[in-house]
């Protein structure tokens, strides 16, 4: 698709979904600016906090994809990637803006632009992964007390997706059996750039230890995130069970997946969704735009640590 016509869908989706969410809670305005008024600050200043942290978390994660494809960056390297990554994501047209901008840095460590890609891909790939184990912890521990059948069924849906895929990764007959008559093809003759790009993703398969780790850790990242979402409905004073938060927060990443200008306007009104559900709407308008708040702020920090940082960031990312 044409780059332009893809930037202007983009941002007609993004626009159109946030002036529904002006024209359905326009009368409620008076309502969500009294509950943002009430909120408090300190929980959300914890949340942000949070939120903040971990972008050091999936640093660690990016490192050790990284170390595979022998791309060997240290850990602060990592946590500037991961924020600068963020900026990029939430500034620029693109929802893969952050992802380019960090393959295109590990490139300047090593002549392995391929690998650098595959390592990128790998990193958003465990994060949905890591999104799928949130949605079935909560499946487990709700068990028949989910009631929003909606909210059910959409997380089973996408668990069979995540798994699915997660299992021909992983299991080296299937995926050749799969895989076997694209390898055929002349565009992935040995050598090809394709070819070099399918043996670097098929390279993590021999590393079921870091996998393993890799999991952990996309996990811990998530539960992280959940808690400042529960922070900031605490500080609302609203009350909702931690554990339907573990389903909500899923459906609302698969949400945001739709074209646009990084989920803008249909993240929030997936939140908007999910959240009225289980707390009165004008709260739930407010923790949506609480949460835009807190991702513009983790940019903000990559915005100022990509302006100020060391000489060799900026002519990394220039």
């Amino acid at each position: 698709m044409n780059a332009r016509i893809s930037l202007v869908l983009r941002v007609g989706v993004s626009v159109a979904f946030l002036a529904l969410l002006f024209w359905v809670g326009r009368k409620d305005f008076p309502a969500i600016a009294r509950v943002l008024r009430n909120a408090n600050i300190s929980f959300f200043i914890l949340a942000a906090l949070l939120n903040i942290i971990n972008v050091a978390i999936l640093a660690s994660r990016l490192k050790k994809i990284l170390a595979v494809q022998g791309l060997n960056l240290n850990f602060k390297e990592a946590i500037y990637l991961n924020f600068i990554g963020l900026f990029f994501n939430n500034f620029l047209p693109t929802s893969v803006g952050g992802d380019l901008v960090k393959a295109y840095y590990a490139t300047k460590k090593t002549s392995k632009k391929l690998e650098s890609f595959s390592s990128v891909f790998f990193d958003r790939f465990f994060g949905f992964l890591s999104i799928g184990l949130l949605a079935l912890l909560g499946i487990i521990f709700l068990n028949r007390g989910i009631k929003d059948k909606s909210l059910l069924w959409g997380s089973v849906i996408f668990l069979i997706v995540v798994f699915s895929t997660f299992i021909i990764f992983l299991n080296k007959t299937l995926a050749k059996v799969l895989f076997s008559r694209l390898l055929g093809l002349s565009i992935f003759r040995e050598g090809s750039k394709l070819r070099r790009l399918y043996n670097a993703i098929n390279a993590y398969k021999a590393h079921k230890v870091i996998i393993a780790q890799l999991i952990g850790i996309s996990l811990v990242a998530q539960l992280v995130f959940v808690v400042a979402v529960y922070v900031l409905i605490k500080g609302l004073s609203q009350n909702i069970s931690f554990l339907y938060l573990l389903l909500i927060i899923p459906l609302v990443s698969v949400a945001s997946m739709v074209p646009s200008i990084n989920g803008l306007g249909v993240r929030e009104g997936a939140y908007i969704y999910f959240l009225s559900e289980f707390i009165n709407k004008e709260s739930a308008f407010a923790v949506s735009i609480l949460i835009l708040a807190i991702i513009f702020i983790t940019s903000f920090v990559g915005g100022i640590l990509y302006l100020f940082s060391e000489k060799v960031y900026k002519s990394a990312l220039s």
